[in-house]
């Protein structure tokens, strides 16, 4: 009996072992402090910033008004602030910003259009369908739309109306014309209220004359415009000044 007594089995005092389990929950939470540091932090560039929607306004502009960081790291990046920074540009009519899975903040813009570039002392202002001076530039780097030459603006600046009676006219002219007909249009030279002629990038001369039955001078430009593409007419100018529209082409 002592022999057996001496085998028997004295179990370990379990309160000395470790809790692997609050071991294991301790490691999650340091992984997941360290994961979430990681994707704040703003020294590493994490997720793209895609724009959509813009003809007009470049992407870089964009980023700028957005306040988009070079060092980019979408989620340290508020999608309401960045709608409401890029609504308080004249250009920009609308915005919407979502998040797209996995690492993608989409910005879609609508454009307020421009529709005529005009000198001023500033350098050039960008026009609307309305006059409203959407944008000044120092220089212009493209021509997206036509310019309004032989007068000049003074001291307009971004969100003045431009109640000048002459150029609202040329703007109601060009904001009236079909998109296809708009895109043929590289200038509008107003010589003065009474003469006013518009050019092609094909440099033909379309002699307006004053602002008198635009509305008619507007569907005359349109037809016409599409006429001469579809024939391959070569045309030297086209006079709008009287009822009867003559057309003069090249010998």
């Amino acid at each position: 009996m002592g022999d057996l007594e001496s085998l028997q089995y004295t179990p370990k005092d379990k309160s000395l072992r470790p809790n692997q389990g609050f071991i294991g929950l301790i490691l999650v939470l340091v992984i997941l402090i360290a994961g979430l540091l990681f994707i704040k932090s703003s020294y590493f560039t994490i997720g793209e910033v895609v724009v959509e929607g813009n003809n007009y306004i470049t992407a870089e502009d964009v980023y700028h008004i957005a306040e988009i960081p070079e060092k980019l790291n979408i989620f340290n990046l508020n999608t309401v602030d960045i709608k409401n920074r890029l609504l308080n540009d004249l250009r920009i009519a609308d915005v919407e910003v979502s998040r797209r899975f996995p690492g993608t903040i989409v910005i879609h813009i609508k454009e307020r259009k421009p529709i005529v570039y005009i000198t001023s002392s500033y350098g050039f202002l960008e026009l609307d369908a309305k006059g409203i001076v959407l944008a000044a530039f120092k220089n212009l780097k493209n021509m997206n739309v036509p310019m309004i030459t032989g007068i000049r603006l003074d001291n307009e600046y971004v969100s003045d109306k431009i109640e000048n009676p002459t150029i609202q006219s040329v703007v109601c002219y060009l904001s009236l014309l079909d998109e296809p007909v708009l895109n043929q249009i590289s200038e509008v030279n107003v010589r003065s209220p009474e003469q006013i002629s518009a050019y092609t990038v094909a440099s033909v001369q379309i002699r307006l004359g004053s602002s008198e039955r635009l509305a008619d001078k507007v569907k005359l430009t349109n037809t016409i415009l599409h006429e001469i593409s579809d024939k391959k007419m070569s045309v030297e100018y086209i006079d709008l000044t009287y009822a009867s529209p003559f057309i003069k082409l090249k010998p």
